[in-house]
């Protein structure tokens, strides 16, 4: 299986004024790509390949002479990027493609990371002798390898995020598989008051991060308001804003990656619900709080998580678990004002949400049955 482990890198002004060059050329190519596909559709209505445009390229090169000062890796990354956003839109899975701003356009993939074998030919990106990170035209650059790296590195990704800058590796790494053990199963119903509440009792409170941030945040952005644009004090504050939300992400992610981590260690069956958020944060109520609350990154984490550990994590269907009770099924209707479940056909009075995560339990335990008996 692949996992992603994210390492800080130092790299020198001059090497950011690089990175931040290559990082526009690909853009610039993203969005020339775009465009070329949108005028062949609309021309001829015939669909303009990832390996058409590469094509393009080569002859592009020995017009545009700047297209050679990135490495060839890097740039090629980009129709793939172009061609999977295209891919994600006709599954309904994306909105269609747009241009790239240069706030939207943060990284660049390097496919191959190492030294070919039995030869002396290196890639665009590999570690030096010293433990310093190697890319090609750039140069060395060094990186707080704070972790070990357990596999084979398969391709690298440098992000630029707000001013700093991280090296993401992606590694091959290797899964442990546990028998599976039905009385460590348990069901999680997320939420925005407690931000998970398990079917044996437990649970966790929402941190709220970006609640807890929102007065100093909002302040920070109406004195930028007030600031003229392009002004030197303009971009000082654009950092202090963006800083803000650098330090929530990080926040989010660190609680998430701890939860997700101890719940796949505890857990050999995890049962979650399988939530529409895309359209559940049209809700303008409710918005700002899932977003802050992260459950599609949390549901991700858990997933690669549990592949990693041997546990299965089961997603089913979100229909009705507030609703229903999870001792006799009776289905009591309430707002979401109401957080106390009290069904009038078997007396069954719990909190609503271990209600619901004792039935998220139940659906996930009659998911697993069925897919035992397919096998």
């Amino acid at each position: 299986m692949l996992l992603n482990q994210k390492y800080e890198i130092f790299p020198s002004s001059e090497q950011i004024e690089i990175l931040e060059t290559w990082l526009s050329y690909c853009r610039l190519t993203y969005n020339s790509a775009l465009l070329d596909k949108q005028r062949k559709y609309r021309q001829s209505k015939e669909s303009y390949s990832r390996f058409d445009i590469q094509k393009q390229l080569k002859q592009d090169k020995q017009e545009w002479e700047f297209l050679k000062e990135i490495p060839s890796q890097a740039l090629q990354e980009v129709f793939r990027r172009l061609d999977h956003a295209f891919t994600k839109f006709f599954r309904k899975e994306a909105n269609y493609p747009k241009l790239k701003k240069h706030k939207d356009y943060n990284s660049m993939t390097f496919p191959q990371f190492g030294f070919k074998p039995n030869t002396h030919h290196r890639y665009a990106a590999s570690f030096t002798e010293n433990g310093k990170l190697q890319l090609s035209k750039l140069g060395q650059i060094p990186i707080h390898l704070h972790r070990p790296m357990e596999g084979t590195i398969k391709q690298l990704l440098i992000k630029r995020q707000g001013s700093r800058w991280y090296a993401i590796f992606s590694v091959e790494g290797q899964a442990y598989p546990a028998p599976i053990n039905r009385d460590l199963a348990v069901g999680i119903d997320v939420g925005i008051n407690k931000y998970a509440v398990l079917s044996d009792g437990k649970s966790y409170e929402n941190p709220t991060f970006i609640r807890k941030t929102e007065k100093k945040r909002k302040r920070a952005q109406a004195k930028l308001s007030k600031m003229k644009r392009g002004s030197a004090n303009y971009a000082k504050q654009v950092s202090k804003v963006h800083l803000f939300y650098e330090k929530v992400a990080n926040q989010r992610r660190d609680f998430l990656h701890k939860l997700s981590y101890h719940l796949a260690k505890d857990y050999s069956i995890i049962a979650v619900e399988d939530l529409e958020i895309r359209h559940m944060v049209k809700n303008k109520r409710l918005s700002k709080s899932i977003s802050d609350a992260g459950w599609g990154m949390f549901r991700n984490m858990l997933s690669y998580k549990c592949e990693r550990n041997g546990s299965i994590l089961l997603k089913v269907d979100p229909a009705f678990t507030s609703q229903d009770c999870s001792t006799c099924g009776t289905r009591v209707k309430k707002s979401l004002s109401i957080r106390t479940h009290i069904c009038k056909g078997c007396g069954t009075i719990l909190d609503r949400d271990h209600n619901a995560s004792l039935h998220i339990l139940r659906k996930g335990m009659e998911q697993l049955d069925q897919m035992v008996v397919i096998d």
